[in-house]
């Protein structure tokens, strides 16, 4: 069983700081305090973001990647063209793609990830000459890429942001003895347990952690992490049940 929390107990967004602010919110309203404690920034590729309007207009379907592709480049685009699908990869990138966007975004009702876009019935209804645009962060993942082609599409993909790292305050991290963190991605996994002291990797890796996908979960796993648990969203309920759920199982 995890150590007993302190209240109210302490949680570490493990996430870029400008998608961090909604999960604040959630943790602090639920109880909980909530510190962002991010080992990556983003960082915008300003002549990508430039060009995105022109390869949006000559895309049928445009693939949102993540929240970070939305948060940097939507309101570079001219969203009224009604005739092109936008899709995003789950609920909090649908939601920030919708600031932007009066028609309807699609998103996988569970998964958060390529596989389970790829399962949307879009695919099917759009036709083989459509051209697909992908719009995301350097270094993404080739899987959906790789479907669309072999399926007969055209696919573009626009790189409109960096991922940075970011150095951490580990001297604040030993006074304040977090009990937890919420981690939305495996980069931040890596960066995150490569950038620990020695002295402190094991109170690290004794955190209970809270994510959406067991790919980071198993990314988790693999860096040494001892609690994890692998929740649909990060809300109230989860946060409890984080905190409860082991005594009542």
């Amino acid at each position: 069983m995890h150590k007993a929390p302190l209240f109210p107990p302490l949680i570490l967004i493990v996430r870029p700081p400008r998608q961090a602010l909604a999960d604040v919110a959630v943790c602090e309203e639920a109880g909980w305090r909530a510190q962002i404690f991010s080992p990556m920034d983003i960082e915008a590729d300003h002549e990508a973001v430039e060009s995105l309007n022109e390869r949006v207009r000559q895309a049928d379907a445009v693939f949102w990647v993540s929240p970070s592709a939305v948060s940097v480049s939507a309101r570079a685009v001219d969203f009224t063209n009604s005739s092109t699908r936008h899709i995003a990869v789950g609920e909090g990138t649908k939601k920030g793609l919708s600031v932007f966007c009066p028609y309807e975004v699609l998103c996988p009702s569970q998964g958060n990830d390529s596989e389970a876009v790829w399962e949307l019935p879009v695919w099917k209804q759009l036709p083989l000459t459509a051209r697909i645009l992908i719009v995301r962060g350097y270094g993404g993942r080739n899987w959906l890429i790789e479907k669309l082609t072999a399926k007969g599409f055209t696919v573009d993909v626009a790189e409109v942001y960096f991922r940075r790292e970011r150095q951490l305050d580990w001297v604040w991290f030993q006074q304040q003895q977090p009990q937890a963190a919420f981690v939305a991605s495996a980069e931040c996994v890596r960066l995150l347990f490569g950038q620990v002291p020695p002295s402190l990797a094991q109170l690290l890796k004794t955190l209970l952690y809270l994510t959406h996908h067991v790919r980071i979960a198993e990314a988790l796993k693999a860096a040494g992490a001892e609690h994890i648990r692998v929740i649909p969203k990060l809300d109230a309920h989860a946060l409890n049940h984080a905190l409860y759920g082991e005594k009542n199982e």
